[in-house]
């Protein structure tokens, strides 16, 4: 493994400290969190600000991420050509099942939110673009486990802790794998609430002209909603339009 450059790593640690939910720090709370003297810490935010992928509030005393980091999170969504064709199938879907829609790719053992479709719904899950969620716990997210070369897939389930995140997360890996092969058979994975309480989820592969799976797309549904009734024609529907996605020109190495 090549040596890495502890003042970049030290840099891309504070980039990652910020989120959704706490998107101004200071520098004494940055500090704290990297274990290091004020001093230290502040010329790596100086030089983050220098470079424009931070901005100071002088009225706070607080950082947060500049727009540069939408620039360059617009440049690597430019990429994916998959999100653009995506779009009107995914609209028309959510118009006609009236529920939300998502589109997501596989990073090493989390899924990572491509595209958001549908509206107007009181229970929903609050996921956005550019999101993550761990894979074995939602639909696409097994999907995409799925369908991997073996070794991959087993290198991927090695490094991950299958960590319970509702009463019915799959935190045993001998049944996770049966359950990826139950996929593999029916083409389709369903998760009955394992990701979010009260949230089922319907989702299909999407495939690139030579057959492998590139992404995945799913149908997000309040657990109320989705009776044994109605499963049946949500998995048509999802899997006829993950259908009609793939076989467009898509990018092959849109893994990230």
């Amino acid at each position: 493994m090549p040596q890495l450059l502890s003042s970049v790593k030290k840099a891309l640690d504070v980039l990652n400290f910020f989120t959704v939910d706490e998107y101004e720090l200071s520098l004494a709370e940055i500090s704290r969190r990297m274990g290091m003297h004020k001093s230290s810490v502040y010329r790596i935010l100086r030089t983050l600000e220098a470079a424009n992928f931070l901005r100071w509030d002088g009225d706070s005393g607080r950082y947060s991420l500049s727009l540069k980091i939408l620039e360059l999170a617009n440049r690597v969504l430019g990429r994916y050509d998959l999100r653009t064709a995506a779009g009107p199938f995914m609209e028309e879907l959510a118009a006609k099942t009236g529920e939300i829609i998502h589109l997501s790719i596989l990073d090493r053992n989390e899924i990572v939110y491509l595209e958001k479709k549908g509206a107007g719904q009181v229970l929903t899950v609050a996921t956005r673009v550019g999101g993550r969620y761990p894979a074995y716990a939602s639909a696409m997210g097994k999907v995409l486990l799925a369908f991997l070369p073996e070794k991959r897939l087993q290198s991927v389930l090695e490094g991950t802790e299958l960590i319970a995140l509702t009463s019915c997360t799959i935190t045993d890996a001998d049944l996770l794998l049966l359950e990826l092969e139950k996929i593999r058979r029916q083409g389709y994975a369903l998760d009955n609430e394992e990701a979010f309480p009260g949230i089922r989820c319907i989702a299909a592969p999407i495939r690139e002209r030579s057959g492998n799976v590139v992404a995945a797309i799913s149908a997000t549904v309040p657990a109320q909603r989705l009776g044994s009734e109605r499963i049946p024609e949500l998995i048509g529907m999802v899997m006829e339009t993950a259908s009609r996605v793939s076989g467009i020109a898509i990018d092959s190495s849109m893994e990230v």
